[in-house]
This record gives structure tokens, sequence and C-alpha cells, in this order.
């Protein structure tokens, strides 16, 4: 049976892991990644904007005076609002991609965390080593997600080339998105440090334990002169 000191450490670990499950999950499933606000300019020089607030999957917009007065836009797949084989759709089916591996990692990881809570100790890949590589893999794949959804907002104009896809209208010219970032995106960050957090608890436990097997393991000349007489 484990040590209480080694139940507590590990399960401490489970927990870090479980709030990045809990997180990357809440992060797939909800929609407020992006609220978007785009130019639209028309013949005779008149201006209007189109709203759009969208996740991963699903999104929902409005357009005023693009080119009518306060046309909702119906709840679209974002998806099947990108051109196909694009730049921005191949790198948003890779976000999701990678937060799908993420999750992976964390649940591989809760799992082995959890499993040396109530086990023995383990050299093995179901040891502080499994740890290491499935909670790695989720905290590398969940900083893609971050960095590359942002590379697709700002640089590659996700949000406009949706609107363009969504108002289909040669008339009007469609640009300057003005996007702010919702919950569901910045709960990736704390998902990642939650990975980072489950590491660092397993290294110091092991650090420990190593530290102690060798001071148990000292040679004979360290130890004290009156032992060494007896």
């Amino acid at each position: 049976m484990p040590t209480i000191r080694k139940t507590m450490m590990f399960l401490g670990g489970s927990l870090a892991n479980s709030g990045s499950l809990i997180m990357i999950c809440a992060v797939l499933a909800t929609k407020e990644w992006v609220n978007s606000v785009i130019t639209c300019k028309g013949p005779a020089n008149y201006t209007g904007s189109v709203t759009l607030e969208y996740g991963l999957f699903e999104g929902k917009g409005k357009s005023t005076f693009c080119p009518n007065i306060g046309v909702e836009i119906k709840p679209f797949k974002v998806l099947e609002s990108l051109e196909h084989f694009g730049p921005s759709k191949s790198l948003h089916i890779t976000v999701i991609t990678c937060l799908c591996l993420g999750l992976l990692g964390s649940i591989c990881s809760f799992g082995i965390t959890l499993y040396n809570s109530f086990s023995s100790p383990y050299e093995t890949y179901l040891g502080p080593i499994g740890v290491y590589v499935c909670s790695s893999v989720s905290a590398i794949f969940i900083f893609f997600s971050i960095v590359l959804f942002v590379v697709n907002t700002e640089v590659y104009h996700l949000s406009v080339e949706m609107a363009e896809n969504k108002i289909a209208n040669p008339i009007v010219t469609l640009s300057n998105a003005k996007n702010s970032i919702g919950y569901s995106y910045y709960l990736m960050i704390p998902a990642f440090f939650c990975n980072l957090f489950a590491i660092i608890i397993v290294y110091v436990y092991q650090h420990d334990n190593y530290t102690q097997k060798k001071e148990q393991q000292r040679p004979t000349e360290d130890a004290p002169k009156d032992v060494l007489m007896y």
C-alpha cells in the first residue's frame, strides 16, 4: 500500500488533471470564443457592420445596414462557413484536433495519477514517467491551440471570412474586424497550467523519494565512527 504522503501527492496531481479535463471540455462545448464587429462598406459610401459571435463549432450574428437594416444571421456551423481547404479552415481544424489530443492526454494523466494514489509505486509507464509524458503532451497541444487560434483570428481574418460567406453580397466589402476574445478561449490558459502543476507535484514527490532512498543507502564510510567500531 502507498504511504499517506504518496497518496496525497498523487491525489493532488489527479485533482490538477481533473481541472484540466473539465476546462478543456468547457472550451470545446461553449460558444463564447469570439465576439467580432466587422465593418461593412457599400455603394454611396454608406457604412454598416456585421456582428458575429462564435465558438469552435457554431455561431450566430447580425448585420446592420449590410446591406439591409438589422438582419439576423441564422445560426451557422463554423466549418461550413469557411472556404474549402483554405488556411482559415485548416487552422481551425488543427485547433480542434489539438484540443482533442490535449483532452486525451489529460484523461490518461488523470487515470495514472489516480491509480498511483491507491497502488504501490511503479517505475514503469504507469508511474511518474506516464504522468510526465501525458501531462506534457496535453500542455503542448493546449499551447498550440492558444497560439494557432489567435493566428487564425488576427492574421488569417477568420471572422471576416465567415461574415463574407454569410452575407454573400457582391455590393458590400467587409473588413477591419474588431475581435473580442471570450472566456471560452481563456479557459485554455488555466488548463495549460493545471497540467504543469500535475507535473510539478509528481516531480516533487519523486525527487523527495529519491533523496530519502539515497540517504538510506549511504556508504558505511559516511556513518558515525562509533557505528563503524561496533
